[in-house]
């Protein structure tokens, strides 16, 4: 979504834009091959707190020290980031403060952002949070309640995108109906550089198949197991016609399970993992259909808009806000998370009515164009935007 701010026109031709970000190799890799505009960024040097976390050693893990880690390190951590922000927004006059975050409290830096911008007197802060939002349900997120109430206090408007994510921070924040606004994140279609024919050759596999594609790290709130545990139903009863090909892009923590179940459910043939596909575009174009059968954590995938902008049919499970992107059986296809036969029986149906698939296809490009893609949705935060300063508060 950011890069649609940077590379869309119409954002700038109405505000100076600078662009503010925890400085990694690997996230300024990816910035610079997707952003075209030439802008003023500031790549800061700020402190991971989960990252740390993960670094410490087991013994250190023990509740009472993890206890005194969270109160110690987490705030020595949010104290330095907003210290290095007040530096940075010194640099220049700031009327709207756009924060975008994953999920809800997601990371630190985007609360030290908060605070340094309430210090600072920045008049709008936008804030976006772009998962549903953790409740209060353990230790240690009572420990950020306090850090909660100053973002409550300093943020001017909370987007979500989804009905289902706005609720959901509205009900941990004790959030009021006015400070909340769905904004539906939308994409730019990436550029096919290989025809089918050539994915297909390239990763040495038939022409004469039905394909299936999976796009996500392989973790468990993706849903791969319930996925492969469909495609084993259909092999055991058997589809009439061959069944289909799953091709599964990503790595992750789940990898040598998966590839396990494989091989003992005798998917041998009918499953491939593929690793990391850098111009992932050319795979989803080149498969029949993508399905993201996710469990958790899951809330406006960008998968799901990539497959529409190619005019892809997609499965995908009904859950947070998947079906404000696709409509049941109009342009997309819908099965409730963990349900094996629901799965299997969408993959029957995609697969044997042709005519079933045209018209999703069809219809999820329509719906794309219409309501996803970067045009429409940084014309939202510009109407957005300029209504905040026609009010004076920015």
């Amino acid at each position: 979504m950011l890069a649609n701010f940077f590379n869309e026109d119409e954002l700038a031709n109405n505000y100076r834009l600078t662009f503010s970000y925890r400085h990694t190799l690997e996230y300024e890799k990816g910035f610079r091959s997707r952003i075209k505009t030439k802008m003023q960024t500031y790549p800061l040097h700020l402190l991971d707190f989960t990252a740390a976390l993960n670094r410490l050693p087991s013994s250190l893990l023990k509740i009472p020290f993890k206890l005194v880690y969270h109160l110690l390190f987490k705030y020595m951590c949010i104290l330095w980031n907003t210290h290095i922000l007040l530096n940075l927004f010194r640099r220049d006059k700031i009327d709207i403060l756009h924060i975008n975050n994953g999920g809800y409290p997601g990371a630190y830096s985007c609360l030290a952002a908060v605070l340094a911008a309430r210090i600072r007197g920045i008049p709008t802060v936008i804030y976006v949070v772009n998962n549903i939002a953790t409740p209060y349900n353990r230790i240690w997120r009572w420990m950020d309640y306090l850090p909660d109430r100053l973002v409550v206090g300093g943020v001017t408007k909370f987007i979500c995108g989804s009905v289902p994510a706005s609720l959901a921070l509205r009900q941990v924040l004790g959030l009021n109906i006015n400070q909340v606004v769905n904004l539906h994140n939308g994409i730019a279609p990436r550029q096919v550089t290989e025809t089918k024919a050539q994915v297909l050759e390239r990763l040495n596999l038939s022409h004469d198949r039905f394909y299936l594609g999976i796009v996500a790290i392989l973790e468990e709130r993706k849903g791969h197991r319930y996925l492969l545990e469909a495609m084993q139903m259909l092999k055991n009863k058997g589809l009439g016609t061959k069944i289909p090909m799953l091709l599964i892009e990503g790595t992750g923590p789940l990898e040598q399970q998966l590839k396990e179940f494989v091989q003992q459910a005798g998917l041998s043939d009918d499953v491939k993992f593929i690793g990391t596909e850098y111009k992932v575009f050319n795979l989803m174009n080149a498969v029949d259909v993508i399905v993201l059968p996710s469990i958790a954590n899951e809330d406006f995938p960008n998968v799901i808009l990539e497959a529409m902008s190619l005019g892809k049919p997609v499965i995908a499970s009904r859950m947070c806000g998947i079906p404000e992107q696709i409509e049941h059986e109009e342009s997309g296809l819908l099965v409730e998370p963990r349900d094996v036969d629901g799965l299997a029986n969408a993959i029957v149906n995609i697969v044997q009515n042709e005519t079933l698939r045209t018209k999703i296809s069809n219809n999820a490009l329509d719906r794309f164009n219409k309501l996803f893609s970067d045009h429409v949705s940084v014309k939202r935060y510009n109407q957005l935007y300029n209504q905040l300063v026609e009010r004076g508060t920015a």
